[in-house]
């Protein structure tokens, strides 16, 4: 199925940012919509035991709610990961129905959006446990490598599971 939706209606800058990102998190989801639960729990990479779709998915949205939260905005990281156990996001993405998953990441996927169409693109961000000045805008060109770069490991993980391919 060839998609045309990541195209925006029109080309400023931010428009641009928040079409892709929207494209990259609906291709999250059309990624492992329609998978069983078994199947979305299933790590087929021996090196790589919690890389399932469900699993995925769920860190992803962790990422989204950190890098805006914590990072963006300097709130305390109420994140899963701990020093302790840094994979508690992917474990999660076990524990919870598949239906949840999507569900959640889908809420924050639109939180995100939310805030980046408001936010100011040159806001330097707020987190002061970071050593390095990044902006907003670095931060949503962030989201949307790390959500397009997860979207290559849904890919392959969606063809092992049930040889779809797509999207």
């Amino acid at each position: 199925m060839a998609r045309t939706d990541d195209i925006p209606e029109t080309f400023d800058e931010r428009t641009i940012l928040l079409q892709v990102l929207r494209y990259s998190q609906e291709t999250a989801v059309l990624k492992v919509s329609g998978l069983t639960q078994e199947q979305a729990r299933t790590a087929p990479l021996a090196t790589s035991p919690l890389m399932s779709p469900a699993n995925i998915l769920n860190h992803l949205r962790w990422v989204e709610w950190s890098w805006v939260n914590n990072d963006l905005f300097g709130r305390p990281d109420e994140a899963p990961w701990s020093e302790e156990n840094p994979d508690a996001e992917f474990e999660e993405g076990s524990t919870l129905p598949l239906e949840d998953v999507v569900r959640l990441y889908e809420e924050e996927a639109a939180r995100t959006r939310a805030v980046f169409a408001e936010v100011d693109l040159d806001m330097v961000r707020l987190s002061e446990d970071r050593t390095q000045p990044v902006t907003a805008r670095w931060i949503l060109q962030h989201l949307i490598e790390e959500t397009a770069r997860h979207n290559g490991h849904l890919d392959i993980l969606r063809e092992m599971a049930d040889g779809s391919t797509g999207y």
